[in-house]
């Protein structure tokens, strides 16, 4: 195979197989992020390298593969992308398939039958976690198919966040949580420690991020701190920045604004111009900001997270909300419209929530377009023409689609929405409508 055309991420994803090396090995030999080795092994096909990036894996190629490496690639290839799945058990990123019922085994599915839906790999589970355990236990060192498993499985979680249940993912994440504590504490090479130090650093900010969706300040406000120390243990700053937009995002919805906006700059100063650098800036800064009264503050928040799009590689749609990625512009959007609420300055936040809901679906971002939606709801209210029954629409459709619970920044925003439209039009039964919503969700957690 004459290399020169297009890569894929499947292609890379196959280059490092057969090369046989381990995910951080791989990203060293090209000069990438880790983060970029684990995108193209989770998007395979539909991911596209950039152009710099397909010059380097053509002299990865054809310089430093062995004819034996260009022999395994060219049979991977072959084999084709659906057989690398089944050998790696990988999620595609960006299909948009239905959650599997909770009850349901995996073993229940009939292989085979086009018309019975697949379960949702989201990566993390108990079995696998049992299973990986074993293996290495058979291993006097960190065996590295092990950790490349463990960081692919945890990657493809915080990838895949949007449309998963967090409540299945709580006990699998605080036993793989406490297994890489003994693997930590058994290892006494420091690289090895610093990979695991990585992973450790995304189980925790996980589980803080589920400690805020469940009102669990405090236990939440531990495990983002933990994350932070991890990814700083890790030397990876763009991992410490990601773990700073949990703390901010913590202390925001906790109500501490300053603090949230403490932990989004420094994350800010730490990553520069990386990947979380819009993030912190919108959902970190902006929002802080509006809290705080501070218009010019939110008005450079907003500019500066549109100056910090990573350009030609700026993702499309709705990526996850806790991407380890760049936001995109919808996701600006969306948060900038949160960010002038605070404001009061409905006409501002009409104009971007709009950008936002264009990109925005049940599918791809069910509980963002429903924040968004109540944005726009609150709007209505504080408008001078405002419309009770308009507002109250609004809101019933960001309520009523079949999303299980609803989680607390719902619950918070919906709050804030009675709240607004009780002060100006009083107690209506319309309101009262909204409210049986909000109880009947509350109730469910």
């Amino acid at each position: 195979m004459v290399r020169g055309r297009e890569w894929t991420g499947f292609e890379a994803a196959a280059l490092q197989e057969a090369m046989r090396k381990s995910v951080r090995d791989f990203a060293a030999l090209l000069g990438v992020d880790t983060t970029t080795i684990a995108n193209w092994r989770s998007g395979l096909s539909m991911v596209v390298p950039r152009s710099n990036t397909q010059a380097i894996l053509d002299t990865a190629y054809q310089s430093r593969a062995s004819e034996d490496d260009r022999a395994r690639f060219e049979q991977i290839v072959a084999e084709g992308e659906a057989a690398w799945r089944d050998r790696h058990r990988a999620l595609e990123n960006n299909r948009t398939e239905q959650l599997a019922p909770a009850a349901a085994s995996p073993l229940d599915v009939t292989l085979g039958d086009p018309d019975t839906p697949a379960p949702l790999d989201f990566g993390i589970s108990d079995e696998l976690l049992t299973v990986l355990s074993r293996l290495q236990k058979l291993n006097r060192t960190i065996d590295l198919d092990v950790f490349d498993q463990l960081y692919d499985s945890t990657y493809r979680t915080i990838a895949q966040y949007e449309i998963l249940d967090p409540a299945i993912l709580v006990a699998p994440l605080r036993n793989q949580r406490a297994w890489l504590d003994e693997l930590i504490d058994d290892c006494g090479h420091p690289a090895t420690r610093s990979r695991l130090y990585e992973v450790a650093s995304m189980t925790s900010g996980l589980l803080g991020y589920i400690g805020v969706g469940c009102a669990q300040f405090s236990l939440a406000r531990a495990y983002c701190q933990e994350s932070y120390l991890l990814g700083d243990y890790a030397q990876d700053d763009n991992l410490a920045a990601w773990a700073r937009g949990m703390q901010s995002f913590c202390e925001y919805y906790a109500g501490r604004f300053a603090e949230a906006l403490h932990y989004a700059e420094d994350g800010l100063a730490r990553t520069a111009a990386g990947p979380q650098g819009v993030r912190l800036a919108i959902n970190g800064v902006a929002r802080a900001s509006g809290k705080l009264g501070d218009v010019d503050g939110v008005h450079r928040a907003v500019d500066r997270a549109y100056e910090l799009l990573p350009g030609p590689d700026t993702p499309v749609g709705v990526p996850s909300s806790i991407s380890l990625e760049s936001y995109s512009p919808a996701q600006i959007a969306g948060n900038a419209a949160t960010a002038y609420l605070s404001l009061a300055k409905p006409d501002r936040v009409e104009h971007y929530a709009g950008l936002a809901l264009s990109e925005m679906s049940d599918e791809n971002s069910p509980w963002g377009r429903s924040l968004v939606m109540i944005d726009v709801a609150r709007s209505h209210v504080l408008s001078e023409d405002a419309d009770l029954d308009a507002a109250v629409a609004v809101m019933h459709e960001a309520l009523t689609p079949a999303r299980g619970n609803l989680m607390l920044q719902v619950q918070r925003r919906g709050s804030e929405f009675v709240r607004d439209a009780a002060a100006r039009w009083g107690p209506t039964p319309e309101l009262r409508t909204v409210e049986d919503v909000l109880a009947s969700g509350h109730e469910e957690r």
